[in-house]
């Protein structure tokens, strides 16, 4: 018997996904059922998933929350995509700038830099890479970065793991792979590692697992988001899988 509905809406940015509802409809869920882990955790299969939940006060100013099932990147590129998303929806009105309290932290953004985001400093740090407070451990490879090695890279990435880095980056021609310290390979860019090989390259080329290609304009990486999806859930109340589950 179905119970409850949500409605949500999916976009993505250069294959990083983010499921977007309303604080509204995660409230009053059936006895047993966590409503945000099933959103979260919904369609079944992907490891990548991001759940935004937004409230917009009386005042027009925004507050949201991000979850994440395999850790949080490129968060500012998320609230900036979603919030070019409530714009293009008629959800929230063009303004010059939008308040967001992400969780406590109140900040402002503007609506001239929702489509990119400045590049970071890079500093090196005996051998390391430090980025926006981020880690690096560049690692240059005659490997084939494609999907169909994904054991091999998999292989090379726990053999280089040291315990020093937030983030493992594998480099070949042009094409990088990124493993965070878990040993998760993360096929989408990082801005933090878009920084730092803007930096090495000088403007070179650079594409990421996904077959993405990353061109960087007048100092900023570019991003626009795409419409994945508008979607229903119904939480029937015989559903054994009560959290939903991901296909890792």
């Amino acid at each position: 018997m179905i119970v409850k509905t949500v409605n949500s809406y999916d976009i993505h940015v250069y294959g990083q996904v983010l499921r977007v509802v309303g604080r509204s409809e995660l409230e009053a869920g059936p006895d047993g059922f966590d409503v945000a882990e099933l959103m979260l955790n919904e369609p079944r299969g992907s490891k990548y998933m991001n759940l935004l939940t937004f409230h917009e006060n009386d005042n027009g100013s925004l507050e949201i929350s991000i979850d994440s099932a395999n850790g949080i990147e490129n968060r500012g590129i998320l609230v900036k995509s979603f919030l070019s998303s409530l714009v293009d929806r008629g959800r929230i009105a063009v303004r010059g700038s939008y308040s967001v309290d992400i969780e406590g932290e109140v900040v402002v953004y503007d609506h001239e830099g929702l489509e990119e985001t400045p590049l970071y400093d890079v500093a090196d740090d005996r051998g390391l890479y430090i980025v926006n407070g981020k880690r690096l451990k560049l690692a240059a490879t005659g490997m084939i970065l494609e999907i169909q090695n994904i054991t091999g890279m998999k292989e090379e990435i726990e053999n280089l793991n040291d315990g020093t880095y937030d983030y493992l980056v594998l480099h070949n021609d042009g094409k990088h792979t990124v493993a965070n310290e878990s040993n998760d390979i993360l096929p989408y860019p990082i801005i933090e590692v878009v920084s730092l090989l803007d930096g090495i390259s000088c403007g070179g080329r650079m594409t990421t697992l996904n077959g993405e290609d990353i061109k960087i304009q007048n100092g900023s990486f570019p991003h626009r988001y795409q419409l994945v999806a508008n979607s229903q859930f119904y939480i029937d109340s015989t559903d054994i899988y009560r959290e939903g589950f991901v296909i890792k």
